[in-house]
């Protein structure tokens, strides 16, 4: 089953050395405009045991592979129905609408190919921050969508729980430091036609595995259970994962002036500890603009002046990387 029509549904070797628990931060997992996820969809597969410093190979297949960006809402076709969302993704003709703050990455819904729009108007969190082995919440969601002319009324509850931490391995590599998360879904959706009401039950039991500096799930696999059919099972793993773990900590803050620019922006970017400092530059669709501006950062305020004269006015997005790692996103605005 392919991750977009999942999607769809869903809102329709050991280790033998004791590793540190890690922390899922806002930073290292929320998407943000500019990322580029590539996924390749898999049969089922057992999702292993929960716990501590588990060891979990996932013996994935490839049954098709799909890309998506991160641009901002509003270069979308359908930016009017999602206005509390800070990047949508088009994978595979189906568009997905997220908001990430520092507390919290939400869903805010999704339009499939056939156009049929499933907007929340009570976001469902996908993930809180920071989110550790044993961290747990249970969040309320509900959204409308209109199929077949009838309108879909879908509400329900989604339990997410950071079950384990350990070492993952798929066809894509070996990684380690990762975070095991159970998402647990009961919901349905009822519609009155011809005068009835008719009634849909569903759960979904989904295991996602999450590393830092991957704004995405790098693994999952999934069983949707509906109460009218059999059930649909899955999985999905991310491709160009990656491994490295950037101590977030360094960055200590990061301004730009002015706002909006004209000539040069200048990056302000204060680090408590040597690192190499990218500025790359991304439009309002996603696209990355020429080549990344690094300089080797040191202890301190570090200045970074990033040309931006011969750019068109308009809203874009600086990405700040740290040892080759990203760590922050800036928007600014150029004018002329």
């Amino acid at each position: 089953m392919k991750k977009s029509t999942l999607l769809f549904l869903l809102t329709i070797g050991s280790c033998s050395a004791v590793m540190a628990q890690p922390v899922l931060t806002a930073t290292g997992i929320v998407p943000v405009v500019g990322d580029v996820t590539n996924t390749t969809s898999s049969s089922y597969v057992s999702p292993g045991t929960g716990g501590a410093n588990q060891t979990w190979n996932l013996a994935f297949t490839n049954s098709g592979t799909s890309s998506s960006t991160g641009v901002t809402p509003g270069s979308s076709p359908y930016a009017a129905s999602f206005p509390q969302a800070t990047v949508a993704f088009n994978g595979g003709g189906v568009w997905t609408y997220n908001k990430g703050t520092t507390a919290a990455w939400q869903n805010c819904g999704l339009v499939n190919g056939s156009g049929t729009v499933l907007s929340y108007f009570d976001l469902e969190d996908i993930l809180h921050f920071p989110f550790t082995y044993t961290n747990t919440y249970t969040d309320t969601w509900s959204v409308t969508y209109i199929q077949g002319g009838y309108t879909y009324y879908r509400w329900g509850t989604t339990t997410v729980t950071a079950d384990g931490y350990g070492t993952l391995t798929t066809p894509d590599g070996t990684f380690t430091n990762v975070t095991r998360v159970h998402f647990y879904q009961d919901y349905k959706d009822s519609v009155n036609i011809m005068n009835t009401n008719y009634e849909f039950n569903y759960i979904n039991d989904q295991y996602m595995w999450y590393l830092n500096n991957n704004h995405s799930t790098i693994a999952s696999v999934y069983t949707l259970t509906p109460d009218f059919a059999a059930p649909i099972a899955g999985g999905y793993y991310m491709t160009g994962v990656v491994s490295g773990v950037n101590d977030f900590s360094a960055l200590t803050s990061l301004t730009v002036s002015p706002n909006p620019a004209n000539e040069v922006a200048n990056f302000s970017v204060n680090l408590n500890e040597e690192k190499e400092v990218s500025v790359a530059l991304f439009n309002y669709t996603g696209q990355k603009i020429g080549t990344a501006v690094t300089t080797s950062g040191f202890a301190g305020e570090n200045k970074i002046a990033v040309p931006v004269s011969e750019l068109p006015a308009g809203v874009y997005f600086a990405v700040i990387s740290l040892d080759g790692l990203q760590a922050s996103t800036q928007k600014f605005v150029v004018t002329h």
